[in-house]
This record gives C-alpha cells, structure tokens and sequence, in this order.
C-alpha cells in the first residue's frame, strides 16, 4: 500500500490519512512480506477495546501469542484451560461457571502455521508423495536401460575385468554415467520449476494455496534438487553397477555367443523393476481417479441457489460517517439505483453471501414454543441480513410462507425467514414454522416467522446445509437497534450487493461502480465477481489436486508402459534364435505371441497385485480430501486396474507381433 499509493515516500511517518472516516496517524510501515492475519491485509488499526462495554461471552477476537522458549502448544493449552473457569469471576456477565461446564468449553492453542496452511499442507503431502512416485518410476526406468547396457557391454566388462580392471572402478563408471544423467535431468528440472513457479504467482486467488505469491526457487529449492539428483543417480546406477561388476561378469567369456539366450536370472531384476513401476502407477491412478469421482460429486452438489447470470460485490460504508440508519438509507439508494442499470433484473444486499469466506454471523435462537429447561443451553445457528428480493434474485426457493417486506413504520411485528433444515429442527412440519416467534437473546426482540427457504451451503460444498435465520437488513430510521436488541449488534456498512441479470455479468461492475461512486465516492467496491466463480471457487482444492494427481499418474502410467514395453522388446531380441527354432520346429506364430504376451501378464499382474495392496494402505490418508467417496473404492480400484492392465498389454503386443512374424531362415543365419 506505502508504494502503491504513497510512492514508497518516507515521509509517511508521522502523516495523517484518513482511514474509515477517521483520522489516522501512520506510524510504521510493514515490510512487503508481511502478510497477516490474511494475505490482502494492508492496514493494521489499534483494536481500542473498551472495558466498560466488553462482553464476556462475545467471543469476538483471536489471541496471538509467542511462547516461551521450552512452552509447547499443550502445556500453553492446559494453562489457558486452567484460566478459563476464573473468566465469570472476572467478568460478570452472560458466561457463567455452569455454562463452561455444560458446553465443556475448551481453550484452543493451535501453531500459526497450521492456521495459515490449513488443510492445505494434507493436499501438499499427497503431492509431494505422487511427485516422489513418478520420481520412483522415472528412475525404475532410466535403471532398466541401465541393466540393459550393461549387458550388451558384458564381454567388455568381463575382459576389462580379465585385463586387471578392478571392480570399484567398474561401479565407479556406472555411477559416473548415471550422475551425469541425473545432473542434466535434475539442471532441466530446476529450469522447468522456475518457470512454473512464475506461472503458479500469476494464479494467485485461482489456485487454492496460501501464500502462494511468495513462491520463488531459492537456495533451500536449489538444496532440494541437488540432493534429489544425487539419490537418482544412486538408484539408476546402484543396481547395473552391482550386477555388471559382480563376480559373476567373469563367466560372461564363456558365452561363445554375443546373442545367446539369457536365463532367467539375467531377466529377474528387469522384470523386478518393472513391477514395481506397474505397482506405483496403480497407486498414482487409484488416487487420481479417487480426487475425480469427490470432484464429480463435489459438481453434483446442489449449492441450493442459481449461480448462473449473477454478480456480486461488495461496498464497505465508513463508520464515522454512516450510522446505523443513514447506512441503511445508502444501501436502499443504491438498489434503487443499480435496478435502473440496462440488463439488471433484480437487485438485493446481504451481509454475508453463501460460499463466501467472509467470517459467519453466529447466533443463540430462543424459540417460544420451545422453552428450555432450567440449565438448558441454546442452539447456534447462522444468521444473515437480507434486504426483501434477496432470495429471488440469488434463486432461493421459497418453501412456504412469503418474502421479508420492505421497512414499515406501521408495522409493529419484526419479519424473519429461516432456512429448511433450520424449521425441521423445531417443528416437524417446515410449512408449519409459519407464524412461530424467535428471539436471539433471553430478553431480546421477538420475530414472526414469515418464510422458509430452501437451504444452501452456507460454508463449504462439502458441509451440510447451514441452519440459517434471515433477519432485515433494512430497518425504519429510527429503529436501527432492533438488530441489537435481538442480540446481533450489526449494522448495514459492508454488505455484498446481489444483481441478477440478462448480460454477462462481469459486463456490469463498471456501471455498477459508477453507480455507487455518484452516489458517494468515498465508498469503496471490492469482491467482485460472478456467482458462478464463487462455485467454482469452492471446490477449487479439489479439482487442484484432481489436476495434479491427474498429471503425476498420467507420467506414471506413459513411464510404466515405456517400462513393460522396454523389458519385454530387450527380451524379444536376446531370444530371436529362440524363436526362430521354435517356429522352424513347426510352432504358430499365435504360439509365439502367446509366449511372449504369457510373459508381460506375469509381470502386470505382480504389479497390479503389488499396487492394489498399496492403494489400500495408502489412499486412507487421502480421506480428508474426499467427498462422497470412501478411500478404499472397489469401483475406483477397479477402473485404475483395468486401464493400467489394458495399457501396459497394449504396450507389450508390439513386441510379440514382432517376435512371431520374424523370418526362422533368416534369423538362424544371422546367429
């Protein structure tokens, strides 16, 4: 904000600017990595909390603290928890000693780390191990050309070794290949991960990952690569080296032959590799195809309101010059005016928009038929202020009952709409909830139920439906603490404003920023952006890991069936005399393709075996992540297992078409 606004002018210390409508003096400036408690915050303002009017049972701010060199977060929490039951003695008021023990209240101390990363960092271990696996894999591969090297060199290496080459420095040249496989691998990687890096900031508010605009490589990523292209040249070159420098190389001058027929032992660790590469592939697929299925159902879920055609935006109001009833007069002026706007169907304000992240509004709810029980506690529900036209403009069926009116000062009783699954809580039948009188706080106003509507995902897509009450945004001047009254003390200054329309709606941000300019200038607009990128926006982890996932098992399953397809061809070729006889012998060329084709089942269905059980055990850890499905899914399993069987055959055919049509004359004369 100090460069964008200001020029970077260090005088800025000691100005006054007004923030709000008030006055402030700047007396420091952050520096530009500083992003807390959110990463858009660029004003930090003294809370100036007044003792006379602070509520124990508020619950209105976080406390961040340091703790104390050798303090863990438990033995900050029991201490905490320990305080707690003081909190009624020190401050009288509506927390009490029984309401503690009732609610088992408890203290929460958790690492700012985990605040900041949330559930992120369990989507960013399941990437980092699918990442690992393609690793894995690639290296499995790079391993089995190896092996195959080796042994079109074994002559060489065994008269190196007759000539007095000794052994070490025969693993040295290995290991010497493949670190230089490895570093040119490992430089590209580095290359292509500086590059993504910066197509990953310009993402920022699209991808899901918290602090995402200070991605960079730096010397610990640099750190990273150069310590993960040492362990790759370690496994593609650990096994050939041991293989092709063991003492068993010595009998490689006995084959008379360059092209005789390998044992099977000499297959072993190459069909072993394979397996294993099958085996992780499985995984990868398993985990991928469980992120699409949570993704489709996540899709499936109906938000309970018509996304299509809608914008939204927010307008903040400063408090120094708007009271409660002044604010309510601005936002009934500004729907007035944003209904005039060419393609403006319908216009409505709300102080908190479903799927939104700004913080809920929480409230207790006494209802009058339903009084409780000495000692009792109420329930909490979610609340929301709405302005009449609310739910028609966002495309919330009403269930029964009518709309919130619009203020009247004739009108004495107070309107309030709830959600669904709000009225089956307290009365069987919803149509029933008609009528009824609620009230947010022991002695507060009493509203009439008017309405219910239908629910919708107030929080997330995965969550059920939140338990909602309606109450009015806009109240008749005068009366602007019904709000209060009813235990809520909100007033209409930052509200989203709710415009359906026959155009494309981002098309309308401009006309309607104008709008509310010429109304008052000084009233900011933010938070723009379609109904239908706040959907999106929602099941925007899911579908980051679906697309991750998605591309690490692609890798996996091209790299298995070069792998599959790799082995099987290198075994073709050391044993074309082989079939050569046996065709010449009388044998059919479907005799030959099956023998061949015999050989790569064995091995995908080892790896299938291997990978399935690994699936099992491993995608149990993916379950925070999914939706509407169970880790261990039989149909997921089975269509991972089935796609990776079909490719890896498909992948093998080639060679036994090409083993079964070769010439028997022309191959035996080659010999």
């Amino acid at each position: 904000l100090w460069e964008r606004k200001y020029g970077g002018d260090p005088r800025i210390v000691g100005r006054g600017i007004r923030v709000d409508g008030v006055e402030r003096e700047v007396v420091g400036v952050m520096p530009a990595g500083f992003r807390f408690p959110k990463p858009r915050t660029e004003l930090w303002l003294p809370i100036g909390i007044d003792p006379a009017r602070t509520r124990s049972a508020a619950f209105d701010y976080r406390a961040v603290g340091r703790l104390r060199d050798g303090v863990t977060v438990e033995t900050a929490r029991a201490d905490l928890q320990r305080l707690l039951p003081q909190v009624p003695v020190a401050f009288p008021g509506r927390l009490t000693a029984p309401a503690i023990e009732q609610t088992r209240m408890q203290a929460v101390v958790r690492p700012l780390r985990d605040v900041v990363i949330g559930d992120t960092g369990r989507m960013l271990w399941v990437v980092l191990g699918a990442v690992g696996f393609v690793l894995l894999i690639a290296c499995a591969n790079v391993a089995n050309l190896f092996l195959v090297r080796g042994e079109a060199r074994h002559h060489e290496l065994a008269i190196r070794r007759a000539l007095g080459g000794g052994r070490g420095s025969i693993m040295a040249a290995f290991i010497a290949e493949g670190v230089l496989v490895a570093a040119v691998g490992g430089a590209l990687g580095v290359m292509l991960a500086a590059a993504g890096v910066g197509f990953l900031r310009d993402m920022v508010g699209v991808i899901p990952l918290p602090r995402l605009a200070e991605l960079h490589v730096d010397a610990a990523t640099l750190g990273v690569a150069a310590g993960t292209t040492i362990l790759a040249a370690l496994l593609v070159s650990a096994l050939p080296a041991l293989r092709m420098s063991g003492a068993a190389i010595t009998a490689a001058l006995s084959d008379g032959s360059h092209t005789a027929t390998s044992g099977p032992v000499r297959h072993r660790a190459r069909h072993a590799l394979v397996i294993v590469q099958l085996a992780l592939a499985l995984i990868l697929l398993a985990g991928a195809g469980l992120m699409a299925r949570s993704f489709a159902q996540l899709r499936a879920v109906e938000p309970g309101f018509d996304a299509a055609n809608v914008l939204v935006f927010r307008a903040a109001l400063p408090e120094a010059s708007y009271d409660a009833d002044a604010a309510a007069g601005f936002v009934m002026r500004a729907l007035d005016a944003l209904g005039s706007l060419p393609g403006v169907e319908r216009t409505a304000a709300i102080s908190k928009l479903p799927l939104d992240a700004v913080a809920r509004q929480d409230t207790a709810l006494f209802v009058e038929d339903r009084p409780l029980e000495p000692g009792d506690l109420p329930s909490i529900h979610q609340v929301s202020f709405v302005t009449p036209g609310y739910f028609q403009a966002l495309g919330i069926p009403l269930l029964a009952g009518r709309d919130i009116d619009a203020p009247d000062p004739a009108r004495t009783v107070h309107d309030l709409v709830v959600s669904a699954s709000l009225a089956a809580r307290y009365w069987t039948d919803p149509a029933t909830a008609i009528g009824r009188r609620v009230r947010m706080s022991p002695l507060g106003t009493w509203f009439t139920i008017v309405g219910v509507a239908g629910d919708v995902r107030g929080t997330t897509l995965e969550a059920p439906p939140d338990e909602m009450l309606y109450l009015p945004l806009l109240t008749v001047p005068g009366t602007a603490d019904v709000a209060s009254a009813a235990g809520t003390r909100w007033a209409p200054r930052d509200v989203a404003y709710v415009l359906r329309t026959t155009l494309e709606p981002s098309t309308l941000l401009a006309s309607a920023t104008h709008t509310l300019g010429t109304l008052d200038p000084s009233v900011p607009v933010y938070a723009s952006r379609t109904m239908g990128e706040v959907v999106a926006h929602a099941s925007a982890s899911t579908s980051f890991s679906m697309i991750l996932l998605g591309i690490a098992s692609v890798a996996a399953l091209a790299l298995g069936a070069v792998g599959i397809h790799g082995v099987i061809a290198y075994g073709v070729t050391l044993r074309e005399r082989e079939f050569a006889v046996r065709l010449a012998l009388g044998a059919r060329p479907v005799d030959v393709r099956r023998l061949v084709s015999r050989q790569a089942v064995t091995s995908i269905v080892l790896g299938m075996t291997i990978g399935i059980a690994g699936a099992v055990a491993l995608t149990r850890f993916m379950s925070a992540l999914l939706y509407g499905v169970r880790p261990v899914d039989p149909i997921t399993l089975g269509a991972a297992a089935a796609l990776l069987f079909v490719v890896a055959l498909g992948s093998s055919w080639s060679s036994a078409r090409r083993a079964a049509a070769q010439d028997p004359a022309r191959a035996l004369r080659a010999g």
